[in-house]
């Protein structure tokens, strides 16, 4: 299909010129030709609009130039965003090998181009080639050893551990990680609930 010529030379930016560039934009799988100062020129016509909006005190006119800043702003999005698509994807084919065609491709889309292929390969190496380097650390629980048995006063209680436990944080603030047969003493309060739950029974 056969490009309509825009932007080899520089053209005054208006909503008819913007559409002819979102139509190009939409019926082509590369980038289109428009000129280098288009992002510039577009920034300033849109300005032009809000001020022609700020002056105007006819109703009508006021009315006119509203919804011609919105269909502007509507046109612009979109031509950005099928062109920030295609950059996406010229950038996914340069990093699976390809060599995607450039020559379309402003200077400002160039450096989200190179920026993309850059991310891209960072992330496929930290993926492939350190597997290592992206495994969780376990993290260490310091567990406080069990109190003697023979340190027992009114407050505790000798229990013997019917089942293994995952480290818990007693009442007094301690962690602990029991083990099936171990022989300990510890907190009442904290035995009742362990009792109920029949993961330890009295000793004495």
């Amino acid at each position: 299909m056969m490009q309509r010529p825009y932007m080899d030379e520089r053209k005054e930016i208006n909503y008819k010129t913007l559409r002819r560039i979102q139509q190009d934009e939409q019926t082509s799988a590369l980038l289109t030709k428009i000129h280098s100062t288009f992002y510039k020129d577009l920034a300033s016509f849109q300005k032009t609009l809000e001020g022609n909006i700020e002056q105007e005190k006819n109703p009508l006119k006021l009315k006119l130039f509203n919804d011609e800043a919105q269909n502007i702003k509507k046109i612009a999005n979109s031509i950005y965003e099928l062109r920030e698509k295609k950059i996406v994807q010229a950038a996914l084919a340069t990093a699976r090998g390809a060599t995607p065609e450039l020559n379309n491709f402003l200077e400002i889309e160039k450096k989200l181009y190179r920026s993309l292929v850059e991310q891209i390969n960072l992330s496929r190496n930290e993926i492939f080639e350190k597997p290592s380097e992206q495994m969780p650390e376990t993290p260490s629980v310091a567990v406080s050893e069990p109190s003697p048995v023979n340190d027992v006063s009114n407050t505790h209680s000798v229990v013997r551990v019917l089942e293994d436990t995952p480290a818990f944080v007693g009442t007094d603030g301690k962690t602990y990680l029991l083990r099936k047969e171990d022989v300990l003493s510890m907190p009442r309060e904290m035995t009742e609930t362990l009792l109920k739950k029949k993961v330890v029974a009295q000793v004495r």
